[in-house]
């Protein structure tokens, strides 16, 4: 299971949206209104949880947050399942029906005594080659002439469909953005994002300097880990054009990274790449408990990996 698990864009997505200002940023963007302006959002914060099946974290993965509502009579789940199938899965609906089933679970056996359920804002998160083209409502998995039938359960949800996204329609804070651009360039690299590379690096070189070197290693393995080498080559001819504006010692690191990335291969860039989504992961102060259950590395794995890349390195 652990060649499915260390999947290039989970990792991304975990660095970024395990930062609650790019987290709100990305919900805020991209939820409806009405869940939007129902939600306290300062409040927001990622939870140790998963509910993905086992055998599907190949194609999926699953973030969940807590939020308080504007009211102040309750909290509310959000939960953010990233589906990285290349095509739409019609079955889609019935699986997120019962992760939100087994958070309900989760609720029951803390509070045995609960008189109502938490509300769930299920979304998906899809950056396949094709359109979503099926139905948010699971109704319509059932024939239309029993649909409106006592025992066919309401449920739907909402949905991020970022097949058919142009760059300029990206939304969210800067690393939110730097993501999203990214995951587009390695689901689709037809829509000739290297033209805009430029545009790419200022949102790269804009991010702050403490902490920020971090987030463009992050960024810039996650190229190496999901792009041949002639794109890593076309960005680092990027990077070299763009130097005075941006700083030699942040370009000078992320050509470095680039060419340890060539020489060494993609596979081998996977590898440095999973060991940096970790570091950052323990740098945000989160404890092995979380890490592994996101990741699917434990504390012995993740020695063996830093000892893999060290010894690439040298």
């Amino acid at each position: 299971m652990a060649e499915d698990i260390h999947h290039p864009h989970d990792g991304l997505v975990r660095a970024v949206l395990s930062d609650m200002a790019e987290a709100r940023s990305f919900l805020q963007a991209y939820l409806s209104e009405q869940v939007r302006q129902a939600l306290s959002w300062s409040t927001l914060r990622l939870l140790d949880a998963s509910f993905v099946d086992e055998d599907l974290r190949g194609s999926e993965a699953d973030l969940l947050y807590e939020v308080e509502h504007l009211s102040g009579g309750t909290s509310v789940w959000v939960y953010v399942l990233l589906e990285h199938q290349s095509r739409p899965d019609r079955w889609m609906r019935f699986r997120l029906l019962k992760y939100c089933c087994r958070i309900w679970e989760t609720q029951l056996k803390a509070t045995p005594s609960a008189y109502e359920l938490r509300p769930i804002v299920p979304l998906v998160f899809y950056q396949g080659d094709r359109k979503w083209s099926h139905s948010k409502e699971f109704t319509d998995l059932f024939a239309e002439s029993v649909r409106d039938w006592p025992g066919v359960p309401r449920f739907s949800h909402e949905l991020i469909d970022q097949s058919g996204l142009q760059v300029h329609e990206v939304q969210g804070e800067v690393k939110a953005r730097i993501m999203q651009l990214l995951m587009l360039a390695a689901y689709h690299p037809t829509i000739g994002w290297m033209e805009r590379a430029a545009e790419l690096w200022v949102l790269l070189s804009s991010l702050p300097s403490s902490g920020g070197i971090n987030y463009v290693r992050t960024f810039v393995l996650y190229i190496l880990a999901t792009q041949d080498t002639e794109v890593a080559q076309s960005f680092r001819d990027v990077l070299a054009r763009h130097a005075p504006e941006v700083g030699d010692e942040v370009m000078t690191y992320a050509q470095e990274l680039l060419a340890e990335g060539r020489a060494e291969g993609r596979a081998e860039g996977k590898i440095q790449y999973q060991v940096e989504v970790i570091e950052n992961l323990l740098r945000e102060g989160l404890d092995w408990s979380v890490i592994e259950r996101t990741t699917g590395v434990n504390e012995a794995q993740f020695e063996a990996l830093k000892q893999q890349v060290e010894e690439m390195n040298t």
